[in-house]
């Protein structure tokens, strides 16, 4: 039933025998078939198999059980044989057929006709509502919904209408004797962790099929960016591109806004190129493959910086700079800001953290000051902008770089949000301008994005990588346009999951601890919009919405309401999507009582 769904018996010539002796320990405590031994019935039945679960593993394809026979014995079904037989001895029947709804209500139904009566059983449909497929199964039916089958140790569990109590329990008994942590949440296609990650998943594969970056660079840069233990294109390598594509094709189908597959996903399936399976996909897994890092041209940086602004960007920024041993200088707008700012750098550079560049020759952090005397501005090798985010201010300051800083300065803004050229190109120095990335805190974090205008020379663009290894930070190239990657990637997350909130598709809670125990987050999407500050989040939504060459919706009613009254997260004092969706629900009840 890896490819299709037979029901009966065929000759041909398989295993059908329990392959795997008798433990001489006590019994297995539950017996679960798994019918369906493709890529997730297999994972499913290993997962199972090493927890100590006496699994049946049922396909009409003998090559599927060829497969499941050549896994090693502890991984391997203690049964391998053809539908029917194992369903009716199961405590707990899986379906783990292919995603078509016409196919898995097929096999439901055959099943039902097989399996003893008030067995529950399990489906892996993630783009078919269990409502749809509860005739075909009859009673006590449940979704085991999860992104990735190689990473089972949480699952999100949804229940058909009509599943009583003692099926759910023996369900959840069942699962925590395997291991498996299951998140209760509501039945909707696509769920909550995988639904919402495979979006991202599919942004991240439009990059690199417009060619705004490479895969190497945006996996990099979500890793580094966003914290996570792998990039969203090695996590759609983990799943199957077939798989992937499949699902997102079909959860698109169902609207909610999300893209189509990107067209990269169909042009790696043709090839033959599926992911980790198949041995390449976007990056190559073939025994003894490494990592591949572009070899960059390397240009002198210089050592004159000047830093502008006095806010949390620039300060860090600044101290960055002095710890990788360049001359610099902070550049205020008065002097009473530069030095509540050369309080805060020198405290920084007090603590004990060891320098950006642990190479540089320098003993201790180089010569550096706080001014708001523009004259510094005459002699830097290399500016970087960090003042507030808001075009015209923008502009207008390079404007005067271009006009007072030596000819061969490297000018870079660390804008996060807006289109560097927009920003630069009244320098009037096309080929010495760029985008200079940092992500807060700008000291600790170890990625900056490089974002090249169309003119900026292949000069400016090693001097700025060499700036950036410098100061201790991996690297990331990528084309201009709004949000760059990590941003263009996070931010719409955040906004269609405070979509799921808005509709009362779960609670925060719910949908945090799905994030991270089904998703692998480091943190669930409403603690990091918190964190980030709703505000933050509806500016750049606002501005990726608006530019023509990023495809995302506009920002979530949810993230307007939020700003507009002031629930912010940690910045407003525990003000944040919590409070906010608890009062906007207490004040509904009187209205609710007295209709």
């Amino acid at each position: 039933m890896a490819d299709h769904a037979r029901t009966t018996p065929t000759t041909d010539s398989v295993p059908t025998a329990d392959s795997v002796p008798s433990a001489e320990d006590a019994p297995p405590p539950f017996t679960v078939a798994v019918v369906g031994l493709g890529g997730t019935g297999l994972a499913l039945a290993r997962r199972l198999t090493r927890a100590g679960l006496r699994v049946i593993g049922i396909d009409d394809d003998p090559a599927a059980l060829v497969r499941a026979l050549r896994l090693s014995p502890g991984e391997r079904p203690r049964t391998l044989t053809r539908f029917p037989a194992g369903v009716a001895s199961a405590d707990l029947v899986i379906e783990a057929v292919p995603e078509p709804a016409a196919l898995k209500r097929a096999v439901l139904a055959s099943l039902r006709e097989h399996r003893r009566p008030g067995t529950p059983v399990l489906t892996t449909a993630l783009t078919t509502a269990l409502a749809d497929l509860e005739d075909a199964a009859g009673p006590g039916l449940f979704a085991l919904r999860f992104l990735r089958a190689d990473a089972l140790d949480a699952v999100e569990l949804a229940r058909a209408p009509r599943a009583g109590d003692a099926a759910a329990a023996r369900v959840l008994e069942i699962l925590t004797a395997a291991g498996i942590k299951a998140h209760q949440v509501g039945d909707r296609p696509g769920s909550l962790a995988p639904g919402l990650l495979l979006g991202l998943l599919n942004e991240a594969a439009w990059m690199v099929h417009d060619g705004y970056a490479s895969a190497e660079d945006v996996d990099t840069a979500v890793r580094l960016g966003c914290g996570w233990s792998e990039g969203p294109l090695a996590a759609l390598d983990a799943i199957g591109l077939d798989t992937a594509r499949d699902v997102l094709a079909r959860l698109g189908d169902l609207g909610g806004g999300l893209r189509a597959p990107a067209p990269i996903l169909d042009e790696l399936v043709a090839q033959g190129a599926l992911g980790a399976k198949s041995g390449r996909g976007f990056h190559r897994y073939e025994e003894g493959a490494a990592e591949r890092r572009t070899v960059h041209p390397t240009a002198p940086p210089g050592r004159n910086v000047v830093v502008i602004g006095s806010g949390t960007m620039a300060t860090g920024i600044a101290e960055a700079c002095v710890r990788g041993g360049f001359r610099t200088t902070l550049l205020a707008r008065s002097e009473e800001k530069a030095a509540a700012a050369a309080e805060r750098i020198d405290f920084a550079l007090q603590r004990n953290a060891p320098p950006a560049d642990a190479s540089s020759d320098d003993t201790g952090p180089a010569p550096w000051t706080a001014t708001s005397d523009r004259s510094a501005l005459a002699s830097a090798d290399i500016v970087v902008e960090a003042v507030v985010e808001d075009l015209e201010v923008k502009r207008r300051l390079f404007a005067e770089l271009g006009k007072v800083c030596p000819p061969n300065t490297l000018l870079a803004t660390s804008t996060s949000s807006l289109p560097v050229g927009a920003c630069t190109e009244t320098a009037g120095r096309p080929a010495h301008v760029l985008g200079l990335h940092f992500f807060n805190p700008a000291p600790l974090m170890p990625l900056v994005e490089l974002v090249p205008g169309e003119r900026t020379s292949a000069h400016t663009l090693a001097r700025a990588r060499a700036v950036a290894e410098r100061l201790g930070k991996r690297t990331v190239e990528c084309g201009d346009r709004a949000g760059f990657i990590v941003n263009a990637l996070l931010f719409p997350y955040l906004n269609e999951a405070l979509g799921l909130l808005d509709a009362g598709e779960a609670t925060t809670a719910t949908l945090d601890l799905a994030l991270k125990s089904v998703g692998g987050q480091p943190l669930g999407p409403v603690r990091l919009l918190d964190t980030v500050g709703a505000d933050v989040a509806l500016e750049v939504q606002r501005r990726l919405h608006a530019d023509p060459a990023v495809w995302t919706p506009a920002p979530a009613t949810l993230l307007e309401q939020l700003v507009a009254a002031q629930h912010l997260g940690r910045k407003t004092a525990g003000k944040g999507v919590r409070a906010y969706l608890t009062a906007r629900a207490a004040a509904t009840v009187p209205a609710a009582v007295a209709a």
